[in-house]
């Protein structure tokens, strides 16, 4: 008979006396590897508990899995005397690794289309749920349009310094390096066939139409979608929208619509300066790079492009800043559980407003070219 003060060891019969503490888990280890062999050979092990009321769940797992090493190489495993809370400890245990066996089994094809179908299905509920958020907003938006007294004036700017002003240096600094890029290697490769000449106009036309607007879009999103998100997902946390509802408050008019005005009033002067930084940096590599006179860049420009071409840009940049207030809103106010979440829902705000912005893009420019002059097919 092998024992210790609350083991003992009796052919192969294991009873424990007392109750088997956390402070116990290395004395419990070190006897259970000692006597393996004696089970091994016996090929049984009997958990005598009569004599224990419960033990925690360090210990409890050791011996789990002890038991469930013996059973994997055929010995025998039965318990005697187990109290409910010992019987439950353990039966949570065989449970957790049946789930996690089974998480590990799902790997066939079946299972990998079951996961894409889930996907899509929770894409497409997320977009309808954005549906009617963005349908809220726009009515609370028009209430407060006929009433401006109701608008939270120095919220709304608080935030067009935060989404506009504060973004100035890192739009003009990367569409200014952009537009020197772009210039310089289109240009490029049109001195080979003499035509360098037409480079501020395939600059002008790239630039205005589409990356000036998309890029300011993107790097919007970036900064204050995922802002919104993060800050309204963590009042989520917090239960402070839920105390704004206790206490009155619309919670689209006092959180989402001034984020929402903010950016209708910056996105357009954002996507403004876009376009010129762009353009000024085509006029930089055309100077530096091309040997092309700053006074000829200026004719070409004044000749490719027409006031709809800046416009156009700008009343795109009024869709692209209702996407990415509300998506930005929208994750915040789904936030549900702790920190994790709010990580995920800014996470998902910014990869959401990127690929709306993206889509809303690509259906006004087949509009453009129906509406601008010179380009109807």
């Amino acid at each position: 008979m092998k024992s210790t003060d609350k083991l003992i060891l009796d052919g192969a019969q294991l009873s424990i006396h007392g109750v088997l503490e956390t402070d116990d888990t290395d004395s419990l280890r070190e006897f259970l590897e000692k006597n393996k062999a004696v089970f091994f050979d016996a090929g049984k092990l009997s958990l005598d508990f009569s004599d224990s009321p419960g033990i925690d769940s360090v210990p409890g797992e050791i011996l789990y899995q002890f038991c469930r090493q013996l059973a994997r190489a055929g010995v025998k495993i039965t318990r005697i005397g187990a109290s409910k809370s010992i019987d439950t400890l353990f039966a949570s245990f065989k449970k957790h690794e049946s789930a996690s066996s089974l998480k590990k089994r799902r790997i066939g094809i079946h299972e990998h289309f079951e996961d894409l179908g889930e996907g899509v299905y929770t894409f497409l509920k997320t977009l309808s749920g954005l549906w009617f958020f963005v349908g809220e907003t726009l009515n609370a938006f028009i209430g407060m349009i006929l009433h401006p007294l109701k608008i939270r004036w120095p919220m709304v700017f608080y935030y067009m310094e935060e989404t506009g002003v504060k973004a100035i240096p890192i739009i003009a600094t990367l569409t200014l390096l952009l537009g020197t890029v772009l210039g310089y290697q289109s240009g490029f490769q049109m001195r080979i066939f003499g035509a360098e000449n037409f480079m501020p106009a395939l600059l002008a036309y790239s630039i205005t139409w589409e990356i000036g607007p998309m890029l300011a879009a993107v790097l919007v999103a970036g900064r204050s979608g995922s802002a919104f998100a993060a800050e309204i997902g963590t009042m989520q946390v917090r239960q402070e929208v839920d105390a704004l509802r206790v206490m009155g408050f619309d919670t689209f008019s006092y959180l989402v619509t001034p984020k929402m005005i903010a950016l209708l009033c910056v996105m357009p002067f954002l996507v403004l300066l876009a376009n010129c930084s762009g353009i000024f940096g085509g006029l930089l590599a055309g100077i530096l790079f091309l040997d092309l006179p700053a006074s000829t860049f200026i004719s070409e420009l004044g000749k490719a492009l027409i006031p709809l071409d800046i416009i156009w840009g700008m009343i795109k940049s009024v869709i692209y800043a209702v996407i990415i207030a509300n998506v930005g809103c929208f994750m915040g106010i789904r936030v549900r559980g702790g920190a994790s979440a709010v990580g995920k829902a800014t996470t998902a705000a910014v990869v959401l407003s990127i690929f709306l912005v993206i889509l809303a893009d690509a259906l006004m420019s087949l509009l453009f070219v129906h509406i601008r002059p010179g380009l109807s097919m």
